[in-house]
């Protein structure tokens, strides 16, 4: 067992936001000037969004976490996932960032952090073989408030949405609308999250002037 120490910040919140796609061009990966940018833009939104919610909505909000992995623990993380077959792109993410719970961000996403996902996959609750609709590896790193899961195809580069199928060993046998591509890849479906995040800030903004008539 692989123990990680994490560094997170805390959003209050109780709001269901929706996803919003953001017009990106796929990257070849996940690299660490913007790892390190949609970790602090997120932060600087949810304190944002946190101090306006009350007053917008009527109640205090509830809570979310972002976290990041402290300095000098992400290689030993990377080397235990890397030997899991774990996606590239996701090893980038690991070795520097940690879990995210925002469980009211459409109905709910988890990304699991480095240790978890260590766990899962060592216990073999996650497939890394889609068949079916989609043929493809994969690395599950994600769930939703509905039981679905998120996973980076090796072959594709997407994040794919997982929501119906049967799990039979290391394989995820898909049923015909069991699958949909949530993001072109992982940088995107971060920047997904990004947008959805900053929506919400300038919807409360806006309630805010309309109320006080601005």
């Amino acid at each position: 067992m692989v123990r990680v120490h994490k560094v997170c910040f805390k959003i209050n919140c109780r709001y269901s936001l929706e996803l919003v796609a953001l017009p990106d061009p796929r990257s070849d990966g996940v690299h660490l000037a913007g790892l390190r940018k949609w970790y602090e833009d997120m932060e600087l939104l949810g304190v944002e969004f946190v101090s306006d919610f009350e007053a917008v909505h009527g109640y205090l909000p509830g809570e979310h976490t972002v976290c990041r992995v402290p300095a000098g623990e992400g290689p030993v993380l990377v080397e235990v996932l890397a030997r899991q077959g774990v996606a590239g792109p996701l090893l980038e993410y690991y070795g520097h960032l940690g879990g995210a719970e925002l469980p009211h961000l459409g109905n709910g996403i988890w990304i699991d952090d480095a240790s978890s996902l260590i766990a899962q996959v060592a216990a073999g609750n996650y497939p890394n073989r889609l068949t079916g609709v989609v043929d493809d590896t994969v690395s599950v790193f994600a769930t939703d408030g509905g039981g679905a899961m998120y996973a980076l195809g090796h072959t594709s580069g997407y994040v794919y949405h997982l929501t119906a199928g049967a799990l039979t060993g290391s394989t995820f046998e898909l049923e015909e609308s069991g699958c949909s591509i949530a993001a072109e890849d992982l940088g995107s479906f971060l920047g997904q999250l990004h947008a959805s995040l900053t929506a919400a800030v300038d919807a409360q903004h806006a309630a805010l002037k309309a109320a006080h008539g601005r």
